[in-house]
């Protein structure tokens, strides 16, 4: 991948459009998330600018008329010289065999080669041919190729042939992913065609982001930039007119719906099964954590679960969503990745706190999935989402959960009693229940009227 390709310009590019793409594409690529992204960038734009500097000082050079040292050679040799170093724009193969030919016959093949290294270099884009020609010739690439060569211009020579080929092969390359995204997806290269390429919704595309890993990205990073590069007709089709609208959801956690579904489930479930029994508001928030805590750690392992046999079974997972498609649509959910989680979590709840917990759980699980269905600004320009913000902003509201169950606990135990109260004697107890004007519980009660009178015999 040459350096044009990584930083979605053409070379064509001045010095001051290649800094400003540079900056924008540093905003998504961030070395604490994305360290091999982010040296990829970096190598491409140091030797972008070194390809633009090569050229200013070409363009100086060329300025100046340079001077050759033909002392010493004859009237031939020196027709020679200029026959092999003459203009090659539009040149044909059988003048090029020509020029060959006389500079093996007076000794200039080293200056020829390097005068038609200098043109592929400075013309890659308007002589491919002359490329072709010279490669076969002269043995560039080679273990044959010539030491003496200058190593920049044929590593410069290598990247452009690289872009010239990416470009030619852009349409077959754009075919194929396409053949990818309509087939069923087994691979991850199947997975990034159809996130990227296939005619989904915002929603589906986010649906689908959602179940994919890893290997699966790291294909999204490759297809999103080459469709950047020698595409841009597809990219502004796309949600936000880049193909890297997928990194927001990368690092997306996804499973929040599900424990704010548990709590409510619980919270509800709790008040209205132990409520009327005239359980106090402590025992109330004690109940609902412990259930909480429990069916959110069980949650966890089964999601972890069902997600890893849901990415191994994709196929059949597929097939039986659309089989409960009524339209053979895709469904912005799964079979065996969401449904069969959400079926046991509900299944569990509604055993503990009746239909009332299930109806809850359920209730905000299609909430939220609504929610999402809407689209929101699908065409605003990419932001990467730093995904430690996300989790700080989680962690935050956890911690807030926590304090209002901590501040309900406080004010549910001021109405209690105290450590010592409930031990005193039982007139005192009694009198503690009972108005101040009784007439029981004027005065404190006697030895005699606590222990009785015993006869005197």
């Amino acid at each position: 991948m040459s350096c044009w390709t990584v930083l979605g310009l053409s070379a064509d590019a001045d010095t001051r459009q290649i800094k400003r793409q540079y900056a924008a594409l540093l905003k998504q690529t961030r070395p604490d998330e994305d360290p091999e992204g982010f040296q990829r960038l970096r190598e491409a734009y140091e030797q972008a600018l070194n390809i633009k500097e090569w050229e200013r000082l070409r363009e100086e050079d060329s300025s100046v008329d340079e001077s050759w040292d033909l002392s010493g050679l004859s009237v031939v040799e020196v027709d020679a010289l200029q026959v092999v170093t003459r203009s090659l724009h539009t040149v044909s193969r059988a003048e090029l065999e020509q020029r060959y030919a006389t500079a093996v016959e007076h000794g200039a093949v080293n200056v020829m080669e390097d005068a038609v290294l200098r043109h592929c270099v400075e013309h890659a884009d308007t002589c491919e041919d002359l490329i072709e020609w010279a490669v076969e010739t002269f043995h560039w690439f080679s273990f044959q190729q010539r030491l003496e060569l200058d190593e920049v211009l044929i590593e410069q020579l290598q990247q452009q042939r690289q872009r010239i080929a990416e470009r030619r092969e852009a349409p077959i390359f754009l075919a194929w992913h396409q053949c990818l995204a309509a087939e069923p997806a087994a691979t991850p290269q199947h997975r990034a065609a159809r996130l990227l390429l296939a005619p989904l919704t915002f929603t589906q595309r986010r649906a689908l982001a959602r179940r994919l890993r890893d290997e699966d990205w790291v294909q999204c990073r490759k297809l999103s930039s080459a469709l950047h590069a020698n595409h841009p007709k597809i990219c502004a089709n796309l949600p936000g007119g880049t193909p890297f609208v997928w990194r927001d959801w990368e690092y997306v956690y996804d499973s929040w719906p599900m424990y704010l579904g548990i709590v409510l489930a619980c919270l509800v479930g709790s008040f209205i099964q132990f409520a009327p029994f005239g359980t106090r508001l402590g025992a109330l928030i004690g109940v609902t954590v412990f259930w909480s805590v429990l069916f959110a750690v069980g949650g966890w392992v089964l999601n972890w679960l069902t997600e890893h046999v849901a990415h191994r079974f994709w196929l059949l997972d597929d097939r039986l969503s659309a089989r409960l498609s009524p339209w053979r649509a895709p469904l912005p959910f799964g079979v065996l990745r969401d449904l069969m989680p959400c079926a046991v979590m509900t299944a569990g709840i509604g055993n503990v706190y009746g239909v009332v917990g299930s109806l809850v759980y359920v209730t905000t699980l299609a909430t939220v999935g609504l929610i999402r269905r809407r689209e929101i600004k699908p065409r605003v320009s990419w932001q990467h989402a730093n995904p430690l913000f996300k989790r700080c902003l989680m962690g935050a509201g956890i911690l807030v959960l926590v304090l209002v169950l901590g501040v309900f606990k406080v004010i549910s135990s001021q109405g209690t009693v105290n450590r010592n109260q409930g031990l005193q004697q039982w007139t005192e107890r009694l009198c503690s229940r009972m108005p101040v004007t009784a007439s029981e519980c004027n005065a404190p009660a006697t030895v005699e009227q606590w222990y009785g009178q015993e006869k005197q015999p």
